[in-house]
């Protein structure tokens, strides 16, 4: 069982058993922290701790979403220019092959 480490969240300690690295889950409620205060900071009426913890989990699913998308997308890009670079090479290889028997039957 790993460890219990200590984190800091909009001003409250939790103590919490992480299985990665310690710096990494520090990283992680660094950035969940900054997120909770710049809402808090943005909101136009004063929200509970409770409401801004669900606006905050709602807007980094919301970012976490894009960015899948974004890679799904980027992936499949590749896929599709890795597809054409393997039909031009087998192409240009077919044609050198056709080019070299031409020549030996010479």
């Amino acid at each position: 069982m790993p460890p219990s480490s200590q984190i800091k969240i909009f001003g409250k300690i939790y103590n919490v058993k992480y299985k990665a690295d310690p710096k990494e889950l520090q990283t992680v409620a660094a950035y969940v922290d900054s997120k909770m205060q710049e809402l808090s900071n943005n909101a136009s009426v004063k929200s509970s701790t409770l409401d801004l913890a669900i606006l905050t989990a709602l807007n980094i699913a919301q970012e976490y979403l894009e960015l899948k998308r974004e890679t799904r997308a980027n992936h499949e890009m590749l896929e599709e220019r890795t597809e054409r670079l393997v039909r031009r090479m087998t192409e240009a290889l077919k044609a050198n092959e056709a080019k070299v028997r031409s020549s030996d039957n010479s």
